[in-house]
C-alpha cells in the first residue's frame, strides 16, 4: 500500500520516467509486499516555481519523495527499500540532496473504500504475515 509522492523538476521525458517509476515500485514491493497496490505521484516543478534556500529559481529542484507506507516492515528490508529508491532517483536526474520521508501508519489509522483496515482481521494477519 505504499502511496509516494515524488518532487522533480520538469523535464524527464517518458522513457526515463518510466524506468523511474519501475525501479521504484520494484524497490518499494520488496519492503512492502501486500497488498500489491503501490502508487507513485510525480509532481514535476518549472524552475521559476520553486524556492531553495530563499531564492526563487535558482536551481532545479532537489527532488523529495514522501511515502505513506504501513508500520510494522523488516528493517533490513526498508534499508534495501531506501537504497533502491536513491539510485533510481539518482540515476533519472543525477541531482544532489535527495530527500526520502517515511510516513508509517498503523492499520487503525487508514480508511479504504469507507472502512478501517484493522477491523479487517485477515488484512491484518496477511499484512503481519508479508512484513515480517
Amino acid at each position: 500500500m505504499p502511496i509516494g509522492y515524488l518532487d522533480v523538476p520538469a523535464g524527464a521525458d517518458r522513457k526515463k520516467k518510466e524506468a523511474l517509476v519501475k525501479a521504484m515500485y520494484d524497490a518499494m514491493h520488496e519492503a512492502y509486499p501486500f497488498p500489491d497496490d503501490t502508487r507513485i505521484f510525480l509532481r514535476e516543478w518549472p524552475l521559476d516555481s520553486v524556492s531553495q534556500n530563499g531564492q526563487l529559481g535558482s536551481e532545479p529542484a532537489r527532488p523529495v519523495f514522501v511515502v505513506h507506507v504501513p508500520q510494522d516492515a523488516n528493517i533490513d528490508a526498508k534499508r534495501r527499500m531506501l537504497a533502491g529508491l536513491n539510485a533510481a532517483v539518482a540515476d533519472a536526474y543525477q541531482l544532489p540532496d535527495f530527500a526520502i520521508f517515511l510516513h508509517e501508519h498503523s492499520l487503525d489509522t487508514v480508511v479504504i473504500n469507507g472502512g478501517i483496515l484493522a477491523d479487517d482481521q485477515q488484512r491484518v494477519e496477511d499484512q503481519r504475515d508479508a512484513y515480517r
